[in-house]
């Protein structure tokens, strides 16, 4: 969890949990600094509690951070607006301060009533071992110990600490779990249901653990710029599958908020037959998209903006949207023989029928297009054919002219500009990388 030369800030409410966890760490000799929340819910009571653990880091001589909100102004689930403002304070003081640690008191049966919450929802493994002892920079020192220890150990040590009521309103989920439906179930299933529960827990952990890191080692190893191998994946376990295209979504897009079995499940949709070209819009602005062969995640696709270029003949311009380079020159017969057929970054047109410039500008729904040695049809089919990803087909450069498509990059130039045994003036286009 830590190390001697870790700077730790503690999130300290001030009640038992909290106030044991900071005393405990005082005497283990950490550097810690405190910060305090007032959520604005309790009126004069949580002035008194910023109080309190104001004068308890004093006490201790340690830093002490606190700040204000108003919890009850924000619309939603009071207890995840309470998490989310805490959440917020603690991230910008951890960057702004340089704290290498957050250490939060969530004790054991948090950590049980956590886990049957999510449980209740309809969580998977991720979710049900969401209160984890380690996760990054939060560490949670108490996660196995237990309310009677805590509070014991502050009675042996003499000191006190606030307590919250409003931990006592069951009209709040967590506390309704606590108060009433636990000890219920204790009495008429198990005694120790929170010492089983806690064990529980432990090999839940430990399996999530092994499967995220089957996940995370499969990802690195098989996927190439956010695409993976239809095929292999259908042939993986499904419970890999799940969390393979789980830490796939979490790389593309940061986190996965919001993100439920249903999406991981319509995901798995796109690997069926049929699916190219489908894609699907997730939580957070992430896409998974089916590419031919392969599954591609990525953030939320950008808007590409149209572009039209005059290229002079002879010129060169840079075409910023696809961050390539276009010239156009004319060509001695006798020194360049011509090439009409076959993808190429260089192609050579019949310049007679051609104007002192030709526009360059990205691909268009409707482009009919004759390639000299390919059917004729439209572009889009000429796309699908050569397997070109739908997300790079908006920003395809083409080269035209006032009476149609010269070129389209990378294919064949138009039957109707290629260079015949009369052609007198001979015009090669090249494209390159800026």
């Amino acid at each position: 969890m830590l190390t001697r030369t870790d700077r730790v800030l503690v999130g300290v409410s001030g009640g038992a949990d909290s106030t044991a966890l900071l005393l405990a760490l005082r005497d283990l000799g950490y550097e810690l600094a405190v910060a305090h929340l007032n959520h604005g819910l309790r009126g004069p009571e949580g002035s008194a509690d910023e109080q309190f653990v104001r004068e308890l880091a004093g006490e201790i001589g340690v830093p002490f951070f606190a700040h204000a909100v108003q919890i009850r102004e924000k619309p939603g689930n009071l207890e995840a607006e309470g998490r989310q403002a805490r959440q917020e304070f603690f991230n910008s003081l951890m960057g702004r301060h340089g704290f290498e640690k957050l250490a939060l008191a969530h004790n054991r049966e948090d950590r049980v009533e956590t886990f049957l919450l999510h449980l209740m929802r309809g969580a998977g493994f991720e979710g049900l071992v969401s209160m984890s002892p380690v996760a990054g920079q939060v560490v949670r020192p108490l996660i196995e110990t237990s309310r009677a220890e805590i509070e014991a150990f502050l009675t042996d040590t003499g000191h006190s600490w606030r307590t919250d009521l409003t931990n006592l309103d069951i009209s709040f989920n967590r506390n309704r779990l606590r108060h009433e439906v636990i000890p219920q179930l204790a009495s008429l299933f198990n005694s120790r249901l929170v010492d089983t529960l806690s064990r529980t827990l432990t090999i839940l952990q430990d399996e999530d653990g092994w499967l995220r890191n089957e996940a995370k080692s499969y990802l690195k190893s098989h996927a190439t710029e956010g695409q993976l191998d239809v095929k292999a994946l259908n042939d993986m376990p499904v419970a890999l599958l799940r969390r393979v295209i789980r830490e796939g979504l979490r790389l593309a897009n940061g986190e996965l908020r919001d993100l439920t079995f249903e999406h991981i499940e319509a995901v798995r949709t796109l690997l069926e037959e049929g699916k190219s070209g489908k894609s699907l819009n997730l939580p957070g602005g992430t896409v998974a998209r089916r590419e031919f062969n392969k599954l591609v995640f990525t953030g939320a696709p950008s808007e590409v903006a149209e572009f039209s270029y005059d290229l002079p003949i002879p010129g060169t311009i840079e075409v910023a949207e696809t961050g390539q380079r276009f010239s156009a020159r004319y060509v001695d017969r006798a020194l360049e023989e011509p090439s009409t057929s076959g993808a190429s970054s260089l192609v050579f047109v019949d310049g007679s029928r051609l104007g002192p410039c030709v526009k360059i500008r990205n691909w268009k729904p409707g482009d009919y297009y004759r390639p000299a040695g390919w059917p004729a049809g439209k572009v889009k089919k000429l796309f699908q054919r050569a397997r070109i990803p739908r997300s790079q087909r908006s920003s395809w450069p083409i080269v035209a002219s006032d009476s149609g498509i010269i070129w389209v990059a990378s294919f064949p130039v138009s039957r109707e500009f290629v260079p015949g045994p009369c052609s007198k003036k001979i015009v090669a286009f090249e494209t390159l990388e800026s």
